[in-house]
């Protein structure tokens, strides 16, 4: 599992639930999400926003590094 799926499911959010989060189709999304390469730097922004609101110390480094 890459962290970025990992960060959603710890979250309990669907794919559809963080798509709408952050913005973007749910198509865009689940590519996005099989590689998280493919993210934009704003919507891995307001990724990063969201699980901040979980836990505020993880950065966005933490979750789109390798």
């Amino acid at each position: 599992m890459n962290k970025v799926k990992g960060f959603r499911t710890m979250l309990g959010m669907t794919q559809e639930e963080m798509a709408e989060a952050i913005g973007i189709s749910i198509n865009t999304y689940r590519t996005w999400e099989d590689d998280p390469g493919k993210f934009k730097l704003e919507q891995a922004k307001k990724f990063t926003e969201v699980v901040n609101k979980v836990d505020p110390a993880i950065t966005l480094a933490d979750i789109f590094s390798n």
